[in-house]
């Protein structure tokens, strides 16, 4: 069947002048999303779900500032579910438990995200320490299979870390195990559901 190109134009161009609130009306009533942030029960449910488990190595940050270093290798003791802390241990000293927000633990790769492109920002552990230190991705991740050959993955990332030049002024790249390199913490702890507006529609 031939539709005529103007007649499907100008029914469109009068459909929006004299407005579609019905339907637009119904499909706001019955759509799941009603424009507001997830409850904090729902939230706490999701990060229970993906909370880190016994015994698992994690990075955690054990200092109030950002400064470089402030994330450490550690092992996961327990997690409590309802304050959505951690109590964790420093990989170099087992001696003390660490509690600590939800916010200040992160999980470590798999090798399979494939998130690390050239150039990305992130933080990796330095060679022969267990801190993480910020750096940036300097060439893209070779993939290969897994030993079941089922599963690509990256077994280590090639960065050059902030603050690492040599004498003469030139910043060395280093290969550092891809379990041991973790995004920055707001693109980890990034949420969707915090961008939505939440600002009432005015009215004209």
């Amino acid at each position: 069947m031939e539709v005529d190109e103007e007649t499907c134009i100008g029914g469109f161009l009068q459909r929006s002048q004299e407005g579609t609130a019905g339907p637009t009306d119904y499909s706001r009533e019955t759509a799941a999303f009603d424009g507001r942030a997830p409850p904090s029960l729902a939230r706490k449910r999701r990060r229970s779900k993906w909370a880190a488990r016994p015994a698992e190595q994690v990075a955690a940050k054990v200092t109030r500032t950002d400064e470089n270093g402030s994330w450490i290798l550690a092992s996961v003791q327990r997690f409590y579910a309802d304050t959505e802390t951690y109590d964790v241990q420093d990989e170099d000293d087992t001696s003390k438990l660490i509690r600590l927000p939800w916010s200040h633990v992160m999980r470590l790769s798999t090798g399979a995200e494939g998130c690390f492109h050239k150039g990305t920002d992130c933080m990796a552990i330095f060679p022969e320490t267990t801190s993480f230190y910020r750096a940036k991705v300097s060439k893209n991740p070779v993939w290969k299979l897994s030993a079941n050959g089922n599963t690509p993955l990256v077994k280590e990332v090639i960065v050059k870390f902030e603050d690492d030049e040599d004498e003469q002024g030139r910043t060395p790249h280093r290969r550092v195990p891809s379990r041991y390199v973790i995004p920055i913490p707001h693109n980890y702890f990034y949420e969707e559901s915090d961008d939505v507006d939440l600002t009432p529609p005015t009215s004209k």
